[in-house]
């Protein structure tokens, strides 16, 4: 009887693994490159008054190009998404969990001075919008770059064709990326309270089946600047000094 009523009970077992198996969602990573698969990412007027009042403009490198005239909006296209397949109630049935805009690049310039952002990537697990950021000729790779509250989401998949559309809004930096942009454009302490909650913008997510010419999807390097002669010969001056000092010294 005890034999029957363990068997009874390893069954049970065995088929709630089962369903918790086949009710788990799936992902699935899908290359974009050659599909229409494009992200706009649009300012807002508060950072457009705001680069205005810091003197600060933004250009397209790398696939990334301008959307509009007056490079307030640019194209970043999607390269890979990644999303993870369900079986409703349980789950939904096609859920987003990032995507990434590799080979995309912008510069935002003050005089001489720029912060590079290049090779985007959306992160819906923790709403962040990642991003490698070289500032003061250093570049950090996969660095938070904005927060982001996600809506109106369209999604579904006909065979392995994606078919989405999303908005993120509410973009607004996370703490490190505020420091690099105050620290690579040498912004004044005035500007810093008001970059900590202002809302940059939206990036709008568009992807079908269409075809188009396959993006080219290497990831962006940016360049570091050389230090000028003149600072050059300073350095050497300053090093030739210490070597004389101390040989005074000896």
């Amino acid at each position: 009887m005890n034999t029957i009523k363990y068997s009874f009970k390893a069954a049970g077992i065995a088929a709630v693994t089962t369903l918790a198996m086949s009710t788990s969602a799936q992902a699935l990573t899908l290359d974009t490159t050659f599909l229409q698969a494009n992200s706009v990412f649009a300012l807002s007027q508060d950072a457009m008054d705001a680069m205005g009042a810091a003197s600060t403009s933004m250009s397209a490198l790398g696939n990334a190009t301008a959307a509009n005239s007056s490079s307030t909006a640019f194209n970043l296209p999607v390269t890979k998404v990644d999303v993870s397949l369900g079986l409703p109630p349980f789950s939904p049935l096609v859920s987003p969990n990032w995507g990434d805009a590799t080979g995309s690049a912008l510069a935002i310039t003050r005089g001489s001075r720029s912060v590079v952002l290049a090779n985007f990537v959306i992160d819906y697990s923790k709403d962040l919008v990642l991003a490698d950021i070289t500032a003061n000729g250093i570049t950090t790779k996969n660095t938070s770059l904005y927060s982001f509250t996600a809506t109106d989401l369209k999604i579904g998949l006909n065979g392995l064709t994606l078919n989405m559309h999303q908005q993120l809004s509410n973009l607004v930096f996370t703490d490190t990326a505020l420091t690099s942009f105050t620290s690579g454009l040498n912004l004044s302490k005035a500007l810093l309270t008001p970059l900590k909650t202002m809302d940059f913008g939206t990036i709008t997510i568009d992807i079908n089946g269409a075809l188009r010419s396959p993006v080219n999807a290497t990831p962006y390097t940016a360049a570091v600047p050389e230090a000028p002669p003149a600072a050059m010969l300073g350095l050497g001056l300053c090093g030739i000094a210490v070597v004389a000092r101390r040989k005074m010294k000896a």
